[in-house]
């Protein structure tokens, strides 16, 4: 049987894998690059959305509103995507994104959202302003990353 090394959705990682010999192919069956991707931008969203609970509770209040905010961030992220479905419909309509498969459009608009957040986090205070950094850090590496494989490989780093 012939196996392939893993293959990456994001860019940055296909950039890594082909300086090292490997297949820089986009795909969208990795599991663990899905995994951290979700839990990243459910952090970020996280962070975000807590920044603007009041300091003043007490512990029990802070804990039941933390943990309601979990499911609130979840809510909220079904409510982007399907504005965002929304979003897309309108775009082709008018003739944009016309080659762009729809859960690439999504991405792009989520990845827009959750970078919007980070930038908002910058104003905070402590750790939050470290994860936001590391996002915006991670953000423009993938998309210089994207430009490199675009200007090298052309079309055939998209397939």
């Amino acid at each position: 049987m012939n196996k392939t090394g893993p293959q990456f959705y994001f860019s940055l990682l296909r950039l890594l894998a082909l300086l090292r010999g490997g297949d820089a192919r986009r795909a969208e069956n990795n599991g663990a690059e899905a995994w951290l991707g979700g839990l990243a931008v459910n952090l970020i969203s996280y962070l975000f959305f807590a920044q603007f609970l009041p300091a003043d509770l007490k512990i029990w209040q802070s804990v039941l509103l933390l943990g309601l905010l979990a499911f609130l961030v979840w809510l909220f992220w079904l409510v982007v995507i399907y504005l965002n479905s929304l979003v897309i419909q309108f775009l082709r309509f008018c003739g944009l994104f016309q080659t762009i498969p729809i859960r690439r459009a999504q991405s792009i608009l989520l990845g827009t959202w959750t970078t919007a957040m980070a930038c908002g986090l910058l104003q905070s205070g402590s750790w939050p302003r470290e994860i936001a950094s590391i996002w915006l850090v991670m953000v423009a590496m993938n998309l210089t990353a994207a430009v490199v494989l675009f200007f090298t490989y052309g079309t055939r780093s998209r397939e």
